[in-house]
């Protein structure tokens, strides 16, 4: 996708701060992410409309307590660089950070819409996610 400061959505708030913060203090597991997503999902416009470019979503694991992973994801203008959106998931008794993985790919696809990802990023979250789940 194309920065396309023309478009009607261009730079209007992104929907994924509101989300986070409306699940910021939720308990571990009581669905907050499949919230985020959906919410993500059922909006007739992309976060990365409303950006005007495509967005790049980074992940990485932070030092934990050791009772489970604690992951830093920071959402990324492709173009212009800009950190848009920066949060910290964390996920109590979880060993592998193969979820975490998929979560990011799966976030940088809502983000930008199917139309707006390119098939190499679809065959790399199928792929994760397959890993993910077996």
């Amino acid at each position: 996708m194309t920065p396309d400061n023309d478009s009607p959505a261009a730079h209007e708030p992104l929907l994924l701060p509101s989300l986070i913060e409306a699940s910021k203090n939720n308990a571990a597991g009581d669905g907050a992410i499949t919230r985020i997503m959906r919410g993500l999902m059922s909006s007739p416009t992309t976060d990365a409309e409303r950006a005007g470019e495509r967005l790049r979503v980074f992940g990485w694991q932070l030092p934990g307590c050791g009772r489970g992973l604690r992951w830093n994801y920071r959402v990324v203008g492709e173009e212009s660089g800009r950190t848009l959106v920066q949060f910290t998931l964390s996920v109590p008794g979880s060993t592998s950070d193969l979820p975490c993985r998929v979560l990011g790919l799966q976030l940088q696809i809502t983000l930008n819409g199917l139309e707006g990802t390119p098939p190499d990023e679809l065959d790399a979250y199928l792929e994760l996610a397959g890993m993910a789940a077996g």
